[in-house]
């Protein structure tokens, strides 16, 4: 066996005893809205938030396609624990992409270095004698509990009398705050907190240039890293982040649910479940429809990482808005899947702690991100096969 399918079958093990760990943990992490210190330490020190890291650095740099397919194991078990996993990790990949003087100050002396990121540009900048000052709030912060730095977004001028650009400033912990507002419907296991930042002194090695990366699809950190997953346009890169919590999540909630049906008996039925016609094509629906979406989540990656080879079989905008809706339809399946399953679980399911509601509520969580939307994707990957130019987008 080669060296690197001795590497995804370690990460795979990995994945299976830290997911029975995550499953075990994932009330208490819902009632407590974020994870265990020591889930998220085992996470990493076993290499599953820094598998799409630089080598240079101390991570594995391994194929997208090896990321996904590590990814959804642990969203099989839990998806807010994956959720913390494959952000963090997707952080690892673009940070790759800053300055170099930026990577040695996040990775230089501890490759387990952690950092959270708000792209929403929310932030206000100043400009005085003394720098680039950043205040603001932003919401959605995922992974920063465990982070030392956070990245967030401003649009405003790089330097005094410039024009405005999408800019994202590196904060250090202790230049930030938490706001402890996470109350959500699903996701709760992720401390996806709100932070804030006043006044703060972004030195000019933290401040990345953000809108010229994804316009123009070259970065600083390309020619320190040239490995093939930093050579892809930035969203379709970033965000097939989503597609294994998205998969593995739809693939845990039909094992949950068959399992469910062997056990119950319908109130006022003289049936088991898994003897009733409608219960048996349900679960094989769902199960053509959830391998469906695991063979086009390895599309996805394959097709980026063939990009990033050189092979360039798509163009650059072909592959932009073709991923946005590749995994726009992937989230929405989820969604869709699980909320099926969930219908026919029975009264009982309703009731705090059960695993079936959590993946429910979790997965449609999910599918507000804004890098999942189905009809912003559908509009513009329409608009590009009818030869119209796509609306602007995160694509």
């Amino acid at each position: 066996m080669s060296d690197s399918r001795n590497q995804l079958a370690g990460l795979i093990e990995a994945a299976h005893r830290i997911g029975e760990r995550a499953a075990t943990e994932a009330d208490s992490a819902d009632r407590n809205r974020r994870l265990s210190d020591e889930l998220v330490t085992d996470l990493a020190h076993a290499g599953l938030i820094g598998m799409l890291q630089p080598r240079r650095w101390g991570g594995l740099e391994v194929s997208f396609a090896d990321f996904v397919r590590v990814s959804q194991v642990l969203a099989r078990y839990d998806v807010a624990t994956s959720w913390v996993q494959v952000l963090l990790g997707c952080h690892h990949w673009w940070g790759a992409l800053v300055g170099e003087e930026l990577q040695r100050e996040l990775w230089g002396d501890n490759p387990h270095r952690l950092f959270a990121d708000v792209f929403a540009p929310m932030g206000e900048l100043r400009h005085a004698s003394d720098g680039l000052h950043l205040s603001g709030r932003w919401m959605f912060a995922s992974g920063v509990h465990w982070s030392d730095f956070v990245a967030l977004g401003a649009n405003g001028p790089l330097t005094p009398g410039g024009e405005p650009e999408y800019l994202m400033l590196f904060v250090p912990k202790g230049d930030f705050r938490l706001v402890d507002d996470w109350d959500t419907v699903g996701l709760r296991g992720t401390g996806s907190c709100s932070v804030e930042v006043r006044d703060a002194v972004i030195a000019p090695p933290r401040v990345v240039r953000m809108g010229q990366m994804m316009a123009t699809g070259t970065a600083p950190g390309q020619a320190l890293n040239p490995g093939p997953i930093y050579q892809v346009p930035f969203a379709a890169g970033l965000s097939i982040a989503l597609a294994p919590t998205n998969v593995g999540g739809a693939q845990g909630m039909l094992a949950a649910f068959g399992e469910r049906m062997r056990s119950r008996t319908p109130l006022f039925s003289a049936q088991r479940q898994d003897a009733l016609v409608t219960s048996q094509v349900l679960l094989a629906e769902s199960a053509v429809r959830v391998d469906a979406m695991e063979q086009l989540m390895y599309r996805y990656a394959d097709a980026l990482q063939a990009y990033g080879n050189g092979g360039r079989e798509m163009d650059t905008l072909d592959l932009r808005v073709r991923s946005f809706a590749w995994r726009a339809w992937l989230g929405r399946e989820a969604r869709d899947i699980v909320t099926q399953l969930f219908t026919h679980t029975g009264a009982t399911a309703i009731y705090g702690g059960n695993a079936l509601q959590r993946r429910w509520r979790d997965l449609h969580a999910m599918a507000q991100h804004v890098v999942l939307n189905y009809e912003t994707a559908s509009r513009n990957f329409g608009r590009f096969l009818a030869g119209q130019e796509p609306e602007p987008g995160l694509y």
